[in-house]
């Protein structure tokens, strides 16, 4: 989450707001930087209803009158973000959890650190584990993680040893999509900036 966040304030360091509406609970805020369409986003209000939307994915969410209101009593500590609670209130089909690559190989060589002790040949079972596993360059959703555990097949025809990866389909290898937590911190850091401009 922390990568999102930096990410994002990258992004945002010159973008300015254009109150393109601004009715009570109905509002279209943009923001966008004067010399670059890059990541430029609206937020978008109505009764129970708040979207966002640009040069982001798109995730629609519901829950009170105003959900400028429902976002900064919900938002994590010191501002942040929330993304569990948050991602019950979408409407739509982006998703707010995907598959995570670095928690796949975490799992991974967790698992290898765990049984590791049982094997004579450590160091050509971690390489053989890290060619054909970890530097494998087609594990872009969970269906690939999954299909490249299921036919990790190791021998050690000196040792007669033999490792496999058992019970994958247990292991979490998700988390919260990273379009997903850049909306989240689009809609935080967009609130406040419209809130302080209206307060001034």
């Amino acid at each position: 989450m922390s990568d999102a966040k930096k990410m994002f304030a990258t992004y945002v360091e010159k973008h300015e707001m254009t109150v393109l509406k601004d009715d009570g609970l109905y509002r279209h805020i943009r923001f966008q930087s004067p010399d670059t369409s890059i990541f430029w986003f609206d937020l978008i209000t109505w009764p129970h209803n708040l979207v966002v939307t640009g040069d982001v994915h798109s995730y629609q969410f519901a829950r009170m009158d105003d959900m400028f209101e429902f976002f900064s009593a919900n938002a994590g500590a010191r501002g942040g973000i929330n993304p569990g609670y948050w991602a019950e209130k979408i409407r739509g089909d982006n998703p707010a959890i995907s598959f995570s690559e670095e928690k796949f190989k975490q799992q991974v060589v967790q698992y290898f650190m765990d049984n590791r002790h049982a094997y004579r040949d450590k160091v050509r079972l971690w390489k053989t584990i890290r060619e054909d596993v970890l530097d494998n360059a087609y594990a872009y959703s969970l269906a690939d993680a999954r299909h490249i555990l299921y036919n990790f097949d190791y021998r050690d025809w000196r040792t007669n040893e033999e490792f496999e990866f058992a019970d994958v389909w247990e292991w979490d290898l998700t988390d919260y999509d990273h379009h997903y937590l850049m909306a989240c911190h689009a809609i935080v850091w967009g609130i406040a900036k419209y809130r302080s401009a209206v307060t001034c």
